[in-house]
């Protein structure tokens, strides 16, 4: 598809596809001392939605949750929220996925599943909504609709349309252990979008599974090299690394009272992708310098978020994070160049 074309038909600048379903956060203990859980809504790729769209960019999401009483409240959430959600389908065959969200005294997350089918894994690619999907700027994908089918099929199917029309297509593998039969199945399927990603982001804890290589430079140069034009690898609360054609950067992290990691990543990513979209350029077009300006805004977007309870409730808006940057000028500065 003739790139000026493409703009003139735009729908959103994000379409994302993938898992929607309700975190069931830790929220205290009762009066008898049972633990009690919050509904949030959740699912990596519909954070990401929600994060670009507080951000400033038109954000849809493609998927499916169960026609359920979750499913109805994902729904309302995101409509309420500014996501176009004509792509999002409620399935009264199959129930809408739920997480069970442990933290710890550091805000850290354990995660426990009731997703046996849960709706998200049971799209069909015939489901998915291609003038959406084909009328974007940037089509991100995560990986837990890989882990069955129909959904994995359904999966390959999009990003091979999106990759065949010139979309700049985005990964964040978003691994969760307990999800799949075993380690060789997910390191196998989680490398197998490699080769589709345009810019893909992984966190620090990913990096063997998905290169082999443990450091932050090691581990994006292999991306790179495998034909990621921009890569990211997310260190938690000590920020980022970025690499591009033109070599690597490590980008500060901004100081926060964390207290629910839950989102952070994802409020990382949905803000990186919003200003990769605010610039107009493709990601092999994007400097070494540009891409660490957009890791500092997201660093400061996923340390406000980590701040708030809940991963899309938590999603911080466009004032916020230039506040915070501005806050903190000194600290969002990139560091330590390596080529």
């Amino acid at each position: 598809m003739d790139a000026e074309t493409h703009t003139d038909k735009l729908m959103s600048d994000i379409a994302v596809f993938g898992e929607i379903l309700i975190d069931f956060t830790f929220h205290g203990f009762g009066a008898a001392g049972q633990r009690l859980f919050a509904q949030n809504p959740g699912g990596a790729p519909a954070n990401v939605a929600v994060a670009a769209r507080r951000l400033g960019s038109r954000a849809a999401f493609l998927g499916k949750a169960g026609k359920d009483m979750h499913g109805a409240f994902l729904k309302e959430t995101l409509d309420r929220l500014g996501v176009d959600t004509r792509g999002l389908i409620l399935d009264e065959r199959y129930f809408t996925t739920l997480a069970f969200v442990a933290l710890d005294e550091r805000g850290e997350r354990h995660f426990s599943f009731a997703r046996k089918p849960g709706a998200d894994t049971m799209i069909e690619s015939g489901e998915i909504d291609m003038e959406i999907l084909l009328a974007s700027r940037i089509f991100h994908v995560g990986s837990l609709s890989l882990t069955g089918e129909p959904g994995r099929s359904a999966t390959l199917f999009a990003l091979e349309k999106a990759k065949s029309a010139g979309i700049v297509v985005s990964y964040d593998p978003n691994y969760r252990a307990s999800l799949w039969p075993d380690d060789e199945t997910a390191r196998r399927r989680l490398r197998a979008l490699v080769p589709f990603a345009d810019v893909m982001k992984i966190s620090e804890e990913e990096s063997a599974l998905l290169t082999d290589e443990e450091s932050p430079e090691a581990a994006a140069a292999a991306l790179c090299g495998r034909g990621v034009k921009l890569a990211v690898v997310t260190l938690g609360e000590r920020g980022a690394y970025v690499r591009t054609p033109a070599g690597g950067r490590f980008v500060a992290g901004f100081p926060s009272k964390a207290v629910d990691t839950n989102g952070a990543g994802d409020a990382f990513w949905g803000g990186f992708l919003h200003r990769l979209n605010e610039s107009g350029r493709r990601p092999e077009n994007v400097s070494l310098d540009e891409a660490s300006r957009f890791a500092a805004f997201a660093n400061a977007a996923a340390s406000i978020c980590v701040e708030g309870h809940g991963a899309i409730p938590a999603m911080p808006g466009r004032e916020e994070v230039l506040e915070r940057l501005e806050s903190n000028g000194k600290r969002s500065a990139p560091f330590c160049v390596r080529h």
